[in-house]
């Protein structure tokens, strides 16, 4: 898996926009005004992805390269060390998707059509 692949996955998502932040080397895909994946480049790249808290135990307790977010709240946040793993395509498809329908989801009403009528 590598950067690229997991862009394409983030920006299929309706309304879905990056943002490269250079200061922290990492680049973050919004829906709205709030944040739904970072992905953090360097020597150890690494995706930031949000779930349902009990499904993230369950992630980590099952998956050896998903753990408790680097640097985000360890109860909604888990960290995919993407580089070398052995988790299928299909799932990190399946992770960035949820991300963004939890994410989506608690936005405001208006928010919320206000992206329907842009998208």
């Amino acid at each position: 898996m590598n950067f690229s692949t997991i862009e394409k996955l983030a920006l299929k998502q309706k309304g879905a926009l990056k943002e490269y932040k250079p200061s922290w080397d990492s680049t973050l895909f919004w829906i709205g005004n709030r944040m739904f994946l970072l992905l953090m480049h360097g020597q150890t790249p690494m995706m930031n992805f949000k779930n349902d808290p009990f499904i993230n135990i369950h992630l980590r307790e099952n998956y050896p390269d998903i753990t408790a977010a680097y640097h985000m709240n360890k109860k909604h946040w888990n960290t995919l060390y993407y580089k070398h793993t052995a988790i299928s395509e299909d799932f990190i498809e399946q992770l960035i998707q949820e991300s963004y329908e939890i994410v989506f989801d608690s936005l405001t009403k208006k928010h919320k059509e206000t992206l329907s009528k842009k998208f």
